[in-house]
């Protein structure tokens, strides 16, 4: 019965043992590297907040620690840098856009990274993108 015991004790604190893929995320320049998938978006159109389905849409941004960005079909520009200051994200872009940069609000909402959009453009209303990092 004791080595039964001893068993469980060992195997518990091999289990406890945490990954650093496991550990959540933190809302820095460092907790943003990887890739990024829009699983959901929700706003106000002003009768009434909504939300998308919570799925996979293919549209994909990669934070890169050297503060490079690529995005899928996210942003209409394809990369661009990206800048971390307290809670905000600026985005600046390699392209021909309207707007040059576009600075978001960043929270966690359990496990998912969630950009509201702040300057210059913004929801008046209020919205966000919510993201699942897959890689």
């Amino acid at each position: 019965m004791r080595y039964f015991w001893i068993g469980i004790v060992v195997l518990l604190s091999i289990s406890s043992c945490a990954k650093e893929d496991d550990l959540p995320f933190e809302l820095s320049a460092k907790g943003l590297v990887g890739t990024w998938e829009l699983y959901q978006y929700q706003g106000n159109t002003g009768g009434g907040d909504y939300r998308t389905a919570y799925e996979p849409s293919g549209k994909t941004i990669t934070f890169l620690s050297n503060g490079e960005l690529r995005s899928v079909a996210f942003f209409g520009c394809s990369e661009g840098e990206y800048q971390v200051k307290d809670l905000l994200v600026t985005i600046i872009f390699h392209s021909e856009e309207e707007v040059p940069e576009q600075s978001f609000s960043m929270r966690k909402d359990d496990d998912d990274l969630v950009l509201a959009p702040q300057a210059p453009y913004m929801c008046i209303e209020g919205c966000s993108y919510i993201f699942k990092k897959i890689d």
